[in-house]
């Protein structure tokens, strides 16, 4: 079948901003409380960076989606 290499990087790309963009308004809620293990907060902000290096970073994304769109 057809590659969709643009459109796997277009979701990987706004899955990992929106991630990290909502765990970090969690920790700014919580304060101090967001960095403690006590918390599953914190669990999740270090998920959602690990989901914006795994399989590519987020440069690497942005680099196939503009070499798709040429």
């Amino acid at each position: 079948g057809p590659r969709h290499s643009k459109e796997a990087s277009m979701a990987k790309l706004f899955a990992g901003d929106t991630a990290m963009w909502v765990t970090e308004r969690a920790i700014q809620v919580l304060g101090g409380y967001g960095y403690t293990k006590e918390f599953p907060v914190e669990r999740f902000f270090r998920d959602a960076k690990i989901t914006q290096i795994y399989e590519g970073t987020q440069e690497v994304q942005r680099i196939v989606i503009a070499r798709a769109l040429k």
